[in-house]
């Protein structure tokens, strides 16, 4: 029994009633893959890759948008699947599925990038608020995203969208004097949803009509707003709270709602639900096992597959216990038929052939579609990784581009002193070691006075390319650098030229 969850792209088995698959995964919303549209992809671009490869490439744009915002739409101009363009991409984050909420609103409420701010702009443009409620507008517009955190992206948001809610109703704001009056209503009303629907607000705090009728005196210009405006605007916020649309997290988020007891963190914004297959665990393959037994219930998710077990059946819900979460970069699948168990499947890491987990599937039907499911999934994930190695690199050579323009412009690393006699008069300005029975201070910084050489350190980072490594040297030349902080890159005197006489630091 495999189970897609989008749309059911193939019909599983006679014996899967529709009442069993609303029990196995309950209120399921059907997710399709999002495939570009035909006008949204250069000709030639498309007849240069496969069809199959294609898809691929646009699912790991969709990855990328759901961890990194910009570097997702970059990557799919780059690819051919949108334009440079506010209108195309602010059309791409209304219309396509597989985006996260939570990402297009940060996307749009990205204050620093002025591309960012055109897009909001075309976004607004896209919806239309004719003839409704300030609130029932509102509510609409954030059902595709989920608001950001931060009270300056939601005044930008709220600004954006108050313009455009006066050009679709003029005949409704005519009655106010100001149009950034629908800009402080618009802001309130986020601001009571926040009030009534946060659950560490207790209930005798929460905000009132009255308190709402308050705080709104005076907002128009010094004139207050309709009073039975301001009642109903309050009415139908308390009756139902704001909330972003349902996206790809949807159904992972019920998924992990159904597992009991220890698990990974399933809901994240670039994890998306692929299948479900019911399977049988092989613990040797040497021995004949009764039909039946090490049932396992598969989750196959985009970059991740989750073996459980049932935990209990009850007449409308169903529990699972995890018994172990494997991330599939870097794996192998194939098939295998033997006497005991003719529909093989073997999970195995890329690497060193290490098998990790064997299974039986109950027909050819749901081990064909499992394995090709899991297969796609491991090459998106694959594709992935080497992006993502791709931009390390990137980010150290421009790190390593910066450090060798800071030290060429840097001396030799002996300060500029000057000497100083006992009655505070200068000297001659020296630059070796040599005589001299004043008081010898840096022209640059006092700091200096304390000059050490500090011996090789062995830095590690977490997630580098050079596997903790690399060898940091400190120069003479720097100041004391206080306890934590990174180790410079290397700087020393010339050839030839003697580094100052400082014995070196050595720690404690």
């Amino acid at each position: 029994m495999c189970i897609r969850p989008d749309a059911m792209r193939w019909t599983p088995p006679a014996t899967v009633t529709a009442k069993a698959l609303s029990e196995l995964i309950p209120d399921l919303v059907p997710e399709l893959t999002p495939e570009p549209a035909a006008d949204e992809s250069p000709v030639l671009l498309r007849r240069q890759v496969p069809e199959i490869v294609r898809k691929r490439q646009y699912r790991v744009g969709l990855n990328l948008f759901n961890t990194r915002p910009e570097r997702g739409i970059d990557y799919l101009i780059g690819r051919g699947f949108l334009d440079e363009s506010p209108h195309s991409v602010a059309r791409f984050l209304i219309t396509r599925k597989g985006l996260s909420k939570q990402m297009i609103g940060e996307y749009l409420g990205n204050l620093q990038a002025p591309f960012n701010a055109a897009v909001l702009e075309a976004f607004v443009q896209e919806l239309d608020f004719y003839n409704m409620q300030l609130d029932v507008a509102l509510r609409k517009f954030q059902t595709y995203f989920r608001l950001p955190g931060e009270a300056q992206k939601i005044e930008r948001l709220m600004e954006v969208f108050g313009h455009r809610y006066c050009q679709c109703n003029h005949e409704l704001v005519s009655s106010l004097k100001t149009d950034s009056t629908v800009f402080v209503l618009a802001f309130a009303i986020i601001m009571l949803n926040t009030d009534l629907f946060t659950p560490n607000i207790k209930p005798e705090r929460k905000m009132k009509l009255d308190d709402f009728v308050k705080n709104l005196r005076g907002i128009d210009d010094g004139a207050d707003v309709d009073p039975q405006l301001v009642s109903g605007i309050y009415e139908r916020v308390r009756a139902q709270e704001f909330r972003a649309g349902p996206d790809h997290v949807t159904p992972v988020l019920k998924v992990q709602q159904t597992i009991i007891g220890k698990k990974p963190p399933l809901a994240l914004p670039h994890r998306r639900l692929v299948c479900y297959c019911r399977l049988y665990e092989v613990p040797d393959v040497s021995k004949k096992e009764r039909p039946g037994v090490h049932q396992r219930e598969v989750f196959l998710f985009n970059d991740l597959m989750l073996v459980t077990k049932i935990f209990s059946k009850k007449k409308n819900a169903m529990t699972y216990s995890c018994r172990q979460s494997i991330p599939l970069a870097g794996l192998t699948v194939s098939a295998f038929d033997i006497a005991h168990y003719p529909y093989g499947i073997r999970l195995s890491q890329r690497v060193d052939g290490k098998v990790l987990l064997t299974f039986n599937a109950r027909n050819e039907h749901d081990r064909t579609k499992f394995c090709e499911d899991l297969r796609e999934s491991i090459l998106e994930m694959d594709e992935m990784e080497a992006l993502r190695i791709d931009a390390e690199l990137e980010r150290q050579k421009a790190n390593g581009a910066r450090h060798g323009r800071s030290s060429e412009n840097r001396d030799s690393g002996v300060a500029d002193v000057e000497e100083v006699s006992a009655d505070g008069s200068p000297k001659a300005a020296s630059g070796g070691a040599g005589g001299g029975g004043g008081l010898r201070r840096s022209a640059l910084s006092n700091s200096l006075l304390d000059m050490s050489e500090a011996r090789p350190q062995r830095r590690g980072s977490v997630g580098s390319l050079d596997s903790g490594m690399s060898v940091s040297f400190q120069s003479s030349s720097t100041a004391s650098v206080p306890a934590g902080s990174p180790p410079g890159p290397a700087r020393g005197a010339p050839a030839g030229q003697r580094p100052p006489q400082v014995p070196p630091h050595r720690p404690p």
